[in-house]
């Protein structure tokens, strides 16, 4: 009902902002507004110059894009419910539950730990997966897809400027599926909200955000083994999946939180304000000076006299004192100042705030043999996490240093249990806190085609240990091809679940003292138009932590060996697309601990084409093959909500065929698929996780509108 409730809020506060908006009727070349709309009505004035490029979404590092409403195959594969390309990722059956990974990323590391619980997170928006908006409509968005039995996924999206200084969003993605499979219903909530401003002379830089989410899962276990022997022998009489049994009814998990940022700055001194400032003035001179000009020429045609007799008419001396005024005026286009990148100077301070609580519980109305012993029948864990953030922060601009970035952190945690547990052996207590102060800094510059960057942190005092230095280097020859170098060096502490864990089962309460991961990350990226796309990658991670066949967490005695390569190249012949993406992997060292599949592949053959008369609409339709080849993969543990080694099972080598019809008319887009079609004739070997069957042929609908007023 409150999910209700949001989504009429939403409709409603669009159908306010469309009736707020002044159309002006156009009169004589002039626009007149309404003698009876009101003061406080939003007033939106177009001026025939609005292209898509004023609406920017821009991101945590000002990076900035556009609102781009065109159908692409790209537009396909992030039509999910978290609205991400999951190529290398394996969706269980239903939408809303988790993924088991086919590829692994070893860069961007924090030197801060998380909260852990990893396979409740993949619809978990962190602060740099929140964008800010600039846009001179009101703007907005609704994505929608079917689920699995009764479910679908809605995320509603409005931004608007109130001025040029300040803008708003709000947004709020709700899914609810009810699964083909007994007990696996995913109901998921997630809404967030935005600001940013600035003032008027752009010294002053204000943006924010808030975000609230809720993820609950039922969970079974999976299927038994005799129900995962009628799966894979096709028996008819267990087509429905609500039949087969699974390991329990009675559990759901839930992982939930809230979060709130701030981040400000100001311009101490800038060179390029400065010169923009003296500039206006000299603009404005001009249209005084113009708008002067036309009032002469119109007196001018007012004062002529003219003496009419019945042989000529005879015009009279014309009165120049207001001319002579005019060019009295000295207004000079020299006295602007050019201005030019080399003389660009500014330096600013900021500070950043972030307060974010998450809290993670699973609950079980009965115990299961399948996790070991219990202290109480009834299951109910609770964990709790608090972090705050504050930076502050100098940063200098300039043509010849690029920007460079001075910050200092200083972090709070609070990863708590209710009570201390006391053993024979050893004693769990019941919280990790602290506080870290760290210290960092960043570095980004250009020359012509060559871009470096780097970014280096380190914690210096505090409860906490860890550093991190990142460094980039890139090449980009106009629009033919770019080359990006980079490396990454990172000590961090694993994960608070691994380190601290408390349940009423008694096999899942541990308290570690492991040492730093140490990550180190080289690679490389290589975009051609002509030759494709490549990304490649070299990891060694030495004291690696894991979850063991045990479900107890471990760290690797031996290091880590991982390559990574992945490259993809399209290609195109008439009206039809050949869209190919590959994967190689390869566990040098470590493979008892980490497993990969060797091989992904993702191809698309598809038809594009704009059809009917006039072109009112644009088409794709096609087929899409998925293959990974056959590994052991990791298990999935609901009660933990992460994925654990398992030796018994391989999972893969069987391909997953998803036949698409996607359109587009004027800003909606409109999707079609039938996934895995090919179940009914490869076989019923396709799993998402040992015990957890990949979903059978399902057919599914979704769209995504674009509306600007």
């Amino acid at each position: 009902m409150r999910k209700i409730s949001l989504a009429l809020f939403f409709g409603f506060c669009f159908l306010s902002v469309g009736a707020q908006i002044i159309r002006p009727d156009r009169n004589n070349g002039v626009f007149k507004s309404d003698s009876t709309s009101f003061n406080d009505e939003v007033k939106v004035k177009l001026d025939g110059k609005t292209s898509y490029k004023d609406y920017k979404i821009i991101s945590l590092k000002n990076d900035t894009t556009f609102v781009d409403t065109t159908l692409t195959l790209k537009k396909d594969f992030i039509h999910n419910y978290i609205r991400k390309d999951n190529f290398e990722l394996l969706p269980f059956h239903n939408q809303g539950q988790t993924f088991n990974k086919l590829g692994y990323s070893f860069e961007n590391n924090s030197v801060i730990p998380d909260m852990g619980f990893t396979a409740k997170q993949y619809n978990y928006k962190k602060v740099e997966d929140i964008y800010y908006y600039y846009v001179p409509t009101p703007t907005s968005e609704l994505m929608y897809r079917t689920g699995l039995e009764q479910g679908q996924v809605l995320d509603a999206f409005i931004t608007m400027n109130t001025s040029r200084q300040f803008n708003f969003s709000f947004a709020y993605k709700g899914l609810r599926s009810l699964g083909k499979y007994r007990h696996a219903l995913a109901s998921h909530g997630n809404f967030r909200t935005t600001f940013n401003y600035h003032t008027k002379n752009k010294r002053y830089y204000l943006r924010g955000h808030f975000s609230s989410f809720d993820f609950f899962n039922e969970e079974n276990g999976g299927l038994t083994d005799y129900s995962i022997l009628l799966f894979e022998n096709n028996d008819s009489n267990f087509r429905d999946r609500g039949r087969l049994e699974v390991n329990f009814t009675n559990a759901d998990n839930m992982y939930e939180g809230k979060r709130y940022f701030l981040d400000h700055n100001f311009m101490i001194f800038s060179n390029k304000t400065k010169i923009e400032e003296h500039n206006t003035v000299i603009e404005k001179n001009f249209k005084k000076y113009d708008a002067l000009i036309k009032l002469v020429n119109t007196l001018k045609k007012d004062t002529l006299a003219l003496k009419i007799d019945s042989l000529a008419v005879k015009k009279l001396e014309k009165i120049d004192s207001i001319s002579q005024l005019a060019s009295s005026i000295n207004i000079d286009s020299s006295q602007f100042i050019k201005y030019t990148k080399n003389k660009e100077f500014d330096i600013k301070v900021g500070h950043s705030f972030m307060y974010e609580s998450k809290y993670y519980r699973y609950k079980q109305t009965s115990a299961t043999s399948i996790f070991g012993d219990v202290v109480e029948s009834r299951i109910s864990d609770n964990t709790s996490f608090q972090q705050t953030n504050n930076e502050v922060y100098a940063q200098l601009n300039s043509a010849y240093t690029g920007m460079l970035k001075a910050k200092i952190n200083y972090y709070n945690y609070n990863y708590h249990y209710n009570s201390i547990l006391f053993y024979e052996t050893e004693t769990i207590p019941n919280k990790l806190d602290g506080n870290a102060l760290a210290f960092g800094a960043e570095w980004k510059t250009i020359y012509d085609n060559i871009f470096l960057e780097a970014d280096a942190s380190s914690i210096i005092s505090g409860d906490l240990t860890g550093s991190s230095i990142k460094a980039a280097a890139g090449f980009k020859k106009d629009s033919i091809f770019s080359f990006k170098g980079l490396a990454e060096f990172t000590s961090k502490s694993p994960e608070f679940n691994k380190r601290l864990y408390q349940s009423s089962y008694k096999n899942y309460n541990w308290y570690t003292h492991f040492n730093n991961e140490k990550i180190t990350s080289i690679g490389f990226e290589f975009d051609s138009n002509k030759w494709g796309k490549i990304k490649a990658s070299y990891n060694l991670i030495k004291d690696y932590t894991y979850f063991n066949d045990e479900s107890r967490p471990t760290q690797a005695s031996e290091t880590l060996n991982y390559i990574k390569i992945k490259a993809s190249k399209s290609f195109t012949y008439g009206r039809f697309t050949l869209d190919n993406t590959i994967m190689y992997q390869n566990v040098v060292k470590g493979e008892s601990f980490f497993r990969v599949p060797e091989l992904v592949t993702q191809n698309t053959l598809y038809y594009s084409n704009h059809v009917f008369k006039g072109k009112p609409m644009y088409l794709q339709t096609g087929v899409t093959l998925k293959y990974f080849t056959e590994y052991r993969s990791n298990a999935y543990n609901p009660l933990i909500s992460e994925f654990v080694i398992q030796n018994d099972t391989k999972i893969g080598n069987y391909p997953i065929l998803d036949f698409f019809v996607n359109a587009q008319v004027r800003r909606t887009r409109l999707f079609l698929k039938v996934e895995n079609f090919s179940a009914s004739f490869t076989g019923r070997n396709y799993y998402s996780a040992p015990s957890y069957p990949y979903r059978d042929l399902t057919v599914r609908f979704g769209l995504v509108w674009n509306f600007f007023i």
